[in-house]
């Protein structure tokens, strides 16, 4: 690794640790107390002075709220409903003196006019002065009357308080007026009246009972000042917490409290305190960040050619910490909806399921200092995430995302269950907590959905979705193939059989093994007639070349075949095969033709120049190419020539050393005969001749 992954190394762990001193509990330049309810205390702590103790929020809150529901609400008496009730009765007495002399169907005329609506019948007691004076001296008594008493509309107290002056009157409700009281009361003083007073009910008789806002909001302030903020005092020297008891809600308050404390009285860390938090911080993240960067450029040694491409797996824990950092210190959500196996997973599709499941142990390493360098969540995010990835590969369903998703849902519930059993948790926080991790395996979900898609385009990998679409003949490589060079894609058609099915014999992967059996001889696009499955005169191209020439067309077709699938963005594993199914094998027929022909030319100018196959299905397109090729050549009439001609072939590049740089075994190379036997036996075994039917007639 070189001085500029290092310096991607550096660049990260100065934003991590960044995040870290802005957002979570590094920020803070008094003591911090990285404890939640639940977890069991690893030091003690006493009190280091005496501090208050205050009360939570949400307790304080409920207790202001209860006293303010104990107060009892304040009513006045508002003038102003009399002054408009004995307004309108002396403008509409005015109308009745305006012209006494007027029967009650004029009178009641004017008056409705007037916006009173009366009829004839209701007045029938306006005849003559002193019929109205009499009237309108007792109506007057009896709205003076009922509206000193008060009127209500609707209160559901069973009394009510009227203040004047800060003190209290206090009478049960049935003392006041309702306003069908308040009516039958006035109708009852002037019974002559009653039609009137019915017919203008909601002119005369209006609620005078209110309530005294001012009033209600200054007793509500009174009562909410009254309220302590604490609940006792934690003395000097007292512990507040003992080494490995549990931590309880009681201690959390306290905590807070103590915090507060510092906070009031500015006690800070010193300027040593916080260089060495930063520093100490700095380097865990650092040793972390280099741990993961280097098995990944060890796993990718032979496909990583560019820095930017450590980008992304450092941009992996810094999304994995912005997580972090949204639940647990700006919206304050539980831990368990952090999607952690975003990453992981996508890590583990994208390069290989071993770096997932050390991407998985760095990226808690790394988020565990965000949620308060608790047990509990990263335990279950690492351990779901796990199972999740041994049942992916076990299924091979690294692209089958509903799979995948039901995978982590399975795992996460399980482990959570399992730990939940453990600490003996009640039902509802089980299934509390199952419901977190399915919201965080799905939104984990959507989000591989978005990510493996784009880095297997940009990294261009040998995934199975893209394995799979390499398959198709449609593709423009196969499709020239077929139609330029018919021969050798007959060749690798099965070759590609071969090569299948002796990877699942080994437990290699099958998919590569076909895909790299299909493109391993595109390069005989580019000089198709120089070989002789394409054209069975090629010895007139070649004899009329130096054997050297000859096998420089050859050797070319590897060449060429790493410019086509450059060209048309092949996987790297593929181009790897390409390039390694024929080893730094010796051409030898026109090696020994220069032999022959006593023509003094070296040996590496007939060799591939290699190298050497490096992984499994390398070696299986290596034996399925020269097997398939031999076995096309001869007249076949036995099983035990087709064994001849597997067993000399493994024999012959084992003497070579072409297996030299493989991880196969003598075991994996009888496995591979074993495999491809039945294959060729059906190929190209000749068939028994079937008896002629004689005619019978």
């Amino acid at each position: 690794m070189n001085s500029k992954y290092l310096w991607i190394i550096i660049l990260t762990a100065f934003v991590i640790v960044g995040l870290y001193h802005v957002f979570a509990v590094g920020r803070f330049n008094y003591p911090e107390f990285r404890l939640k309810s639940g977890q069991v205390s690893e030091t003690e702590l006493i009190a280091p002075f005496d501090f208050p103790i205050l009360k939570s929020a949400i307790d304080l809150n409920n207790e202001r709220e209860q006293s303010i529901e104990a107060i009892p609400t304040p009513y006045r008496i508002n003038d102003e409903a009399l002054f408009n009730a004995l307004s309108s009765l002396d403008q509409l007495w005015s109308i009745f003196y305006n012209k006494p002399e007027q029967s009650p169907v004029q009178k009641a005329a004017e008056a409705t006019q007037a916006g009173f609506n009366l009829s004839a019948e209701d007045l029938v007691f306006a005849y003559g002065t002193e019929a109205l004076n009499q009237s309108y001296e007792k109506l007057r008594d009896g709205l003076q009357h009922i509206y000193e008493r008060g009127i209500y509309a609707t209160i559901e107290t069973d009394s009510i308080s009227i203040y004047n002056n800060d003190e209290a009157v206090v009478n049960p409700k049935t003392y006041y007026f309702q306003l069908e009281e308040a009516q039958a009361e006035l109708i009852e003083r002037v019974p002559e009246t009653g039609k009137l007073i019915t017919a203008l009910s909601d002119v005369f008789i209006l609620p005078n009972l209110e309530i005294d806002d001012n009033l209600l909001s200054e007793f509500r302030q009174r009562r909410i000042s009254e309220i302590p903020e604490t609940e006792g005092v934690v003395l000097q020297n007292e512990v507040i917490i003992r080494k490995n008891a549990r931590v309880t809600e009681g201690d959390i308050e306290k905590l807070e409290s103590l915090q507060a404390a510092f906070r009031n009285r500015n006690m800070q860390k010193s300027p040593l305190q916080q260089m060495l938090l930063a520093f100490g911080l700095l380097i865990y993240t650092f040793l972390i960040l280099l741990i993961a960067n280097h098995y990944y450029g060890v796993y990718n040694m032979e496909s990583q050619q560019h820095v930017a491409d450590f980008l992304p797996v450092n941009l992996g824990f810094i999304l994995i910490v912005l997580f972090g950092i949204f639940t647990n210190h700006i919206f304050t959500m539980n831990n368990l909806l952090i999607p952690f196996a975003l990453t992981v997973i996508a890590a583990a599709i994208l390069v290989g399921t071993d770096f997932g499941m050390l991407y998985g142990i760095c990226s808690m390493l790394l988020l565990n200092p965000f949620i308060n360098w608790e047990t509990y969540t990263p335990i279950i995010f690492l351990l779901s995430t796990s199972m999740t990835l041994l049942l992916v590969k076990r299924q091979r369903a690294q692209h089958e995302f509903l799979s995948i998703w039901f995978y982590l849902l399975i795992s996460t519930t399980l482990v959570n269950v399992a730990i939940s059993i453990y600490k003996s948790d009640p039902i509802a926080v089980v299934f509390r907590n199952i419901g977190f991790g399915m919201i965080s395996s799905a939104i984990s979900i959507i989000g591989i959905l978005i990510i493996v898609p784009y880095y297997e385009r940009r990294w261009n990998r040998a995934t199975k979705q893209t394995l799979l679409e390499l398959l198709d003949f449609n593709h423009p490589l196969l499709k020239q193939l077929a139609t330029t060079a018919v021969g050798t894609y007959h060749h690798s058609l099965i070759v590609g059989n071969l090569a299948e099915r002796a990877a699942e014999a080994i437990g290699a992967n099958p998919l590569l093994a076909r895909v790299g059996s299909y493109y391993h001889d595109i390069g005989k696009i580019v000089n198709t007639e120089a070989f002789t499955e394409n054209n069975e005169n090629s010895n007139q191209i070649h004899d009329t070349r130096a054997p050297e020439d000859s096998a420089k067309i050859i050797k070319n077709h590897v060449v060429e075949g790493i410019t086509l699938a450059r060209k048309y963005k092949i996987p790297q594993p593929v181009i790897d095969i390409l390039m390694q199914h024929h080893g730094n094998s010796l051409i030898r027929y026109f090696y020994d033709k220069a032999e022959k022909l006593n023509l003094d030319a070296p040996m590496q100018a007939f060799q591939y120049s290699g190298p050497k196959p490096q992984s499994k299905e390398a070696v299986l397109v290596m034996v399925a190419d020269v097997v398939e090729s031999t076995t096309k050549a001869k007249n076949i009439q036995s099983e035990e020539a087709i064994i001849k001609i597997i067993d000399d072939t493994i024999a012959r590049l084992i003497r070579e050393g072409q297996f030299d740089e493989a991880p196969i075994t003598m075991k994996d190379l009888n496995m591979i005969k074993q495999s491809m036997l039945p294959v060729l036996g059906s190929i190209y075994r000749k068939r028994l001749d079937y008896p002629e039917e004689h005619d019978k007639r």
